[in-house]
């Protein structure tokens, strides 16, 4: 009988532990790490039998159709490639560890290595990574009865201590403790704990260990959290690479995604250029006399300077992620406070940051256009990590986000006046509709607020019934761009 799924949240927790406690969780650390590497490599073995196979790739070139797909579940079966076939595989390699890791953790680890070389498999990926030494990884159970586990305030791991053996050299009790304000921390801590995960990260150049609690239900309500429950206060959302228009029924207003990642990239690029520097100057012979790497199996030499530099560059990536997940996280309570009947445009962000494909010229000096395209700012500005944040904080209210049909839509190019579709460049702003101009963005935003439940095209009606309220905010949302000090924002309504 399949096991009912049943909703669940994150909970985390700074581990302080003594020294002793640290080398026995980095020898567990170290064991998982070698754990998933094998399973990678035999993921990697089994995937590469499975594409050799005649039948296989005689298979993949038939039209699709459900006795197709079943032939190629079939084949990749008699492979042992499926996620139960690697679970089989690290059983044995498990058993060599089982004082250190336990059967669950093991599982869990040979899942995460199989569905990584899956992704190679279907084309989602093109290459997959085994971890080294230095690489953060992170040991997971699968429920809290046994191994991993968290008991009365206390993360336990290991063999208990026995009369036999009164300290058991796997054993783990490291203490939970909160903070007495937290309200948050306490109240999420009486829900049921599903399984524990524990992980390490490096702060500031010093190893640091967390611990994650999955709870069952929802997370509990912060006091200063404002959200809307009514369902028919719309929101509609027309999202871009580097930012956000959002129109309801109180508010108009286009916002930069994570303005505080944009002040990191000067240093950035300095540290990446001494970093280029020292390792030309220490791997002299890699290079061709025109400063490009030579091909083939090199030997690379890393100068202390280098390594000290790789550091400060892996801790300022690591503010910069957390200040933008920061701003994610405020910018998504402050649109679930307008309504939670959130409209968005699908949109696939990994086709925009691939290069383009056909070579262009510029129309004024006849120069060839750069292919490359919104690669940067997706990667800096994060787009689709705020809809995910969004959809997971809906969830919590038992709702979804609404995904209309963008091309049976065409928020951007419908005029609702009209009714008729007009084509648009990209460095087109603005709207004509007689006397009034209308920023495109937010003017998108309220066509795809007011779409109909089928999500396929725009209510002109109710469009029109709203077409006053969103003309008043509109013009007051402009005024406060003019005076807007990021260059950004004022070159979207120049």
């Amino acid at each position: 009988m399949a096991r009912k799924h049943t909703p669940s949240y994150t909970i985390e927790f700074p581990l302080h532990i003594p020294l002793w406690q640290q080398h026995r969780l980095e020898k567990k650390f170290n064991i998982a790490r070698r754990l998933y590497n094998s399973c990678l490599g035999e993921a990697l073995k089994r995937h590469k039998a499975v594409k050799s196979d005649k039948r296989y790739r005689a298979l993949l070139k038939e039209p699709k159709s459900k006795e197709r797909h079943k032939k190629l579940a079939d084949i990749r079966s008699n492979y042992g490639f499926s996620e139960y076939g690697i679970h089989y595989f690290v059983k044995e390699a498990q058993y060599k560890f089982k004082e250190h890791i336990g059967s669950l953790e093991a599982q869990k680890l040979a899942t995460r290595a199989f569905q990584t070389v899956e992704k190679l498999h279907f084309g989602k990926s093109k290459k997959v990574y085994f971890k080294h030494a230095k690489d953060a990884i992170s040991v997971e159970n699968k429920s809290n009865q046994t191994g991993l586990r968290y008991r009365e305030e206390n993360i336990l791991w290991g063999d208990k201590p026995t009369r036999k053996n009164p300290k058991p050299k796997n054993w783990l009790c490291i203490p939970i403790s909160p903070k007495k304000e937290d309200e948050y921390a306490h109240q999420a801590l009486l829900d049921k704990t599903k399984y524990v995960r524990i992980l390490k990260r490096e702060v500031r150049g010093k190893t640091r260990y967390f611990v994650q609690l999955i709870q069952e239900g929802y997370p509990p309500t912060k006091r200063n959290r404002k959200v809307a429950h009514d369902e028919t206060k719309r929101v509609g959302i027309d999202i871009g690479t580097s930012t956000i228009a959002i129109s309801s029924d109180s508010l108009v207003e286009l916002r930069e995604l994570a303005p505080e990642c944009h002040n990191d990239e000067k240093e950035l690029r300095r540290i990446q250029r001494k970093m280029d520097r020292s390792k030309r100057s220490t791997n002299p012979d890699n290079f061709h006399k025109n400063g490009t790497i030579k091909k083939g199996s090199l030997t690379w030499k890393y100068s202390k300077r280098y390594e000290r530099l790789r550091q400060k560059r892996k801790e300022r990536y690591r503010k910069v992620a957390g200040r933008r997940k920061m701003s994610h996280e405020k910018l998504a309570n402050d649109i679930l406070t307008l309504g939670s009947d959130i409209r968005v445009e699908t949109m696939r962000f990994q086709s925009l940051q691939k290069r383009a494909k056909n070579t262009t010229r510029n129309n004024t000096n006849g120069k060839i256009n750069r292919k490359r395209r919104f690669g940067k700012s997706i990667a800096k500005r994060a787009p689709a990590m705020l809809l995910t944040i969004i959809e997971r904080k809906l969830k919590y209210q038992e709702r979804e986000l609404k995904k209309i049909d963008t091309y049976a839509t065409k928020a951007s190019q419908f005029n609702h006046v009209t009714g008729k579709y007009e084509k648009k460049q990209l460095s087109e702003r603005w709207n004509d509709f007689g006397e009034l101009r209308i920023q495109r963005d937010l003017y998108s935003a309220f066509l795809i607020a007011n779409t109909k439940e089928t999500l396929d095209s725009v209510d002109i009606e109710l469009c029109n019934a709203k077409w006053a309220n969103f003309i008043e905010m509109h013009h007051g949302e402009i005024e406060r761009l003019k005076q807007s000090k990021s260059k950004t924002m004022r070159w979207f309504i120049a």
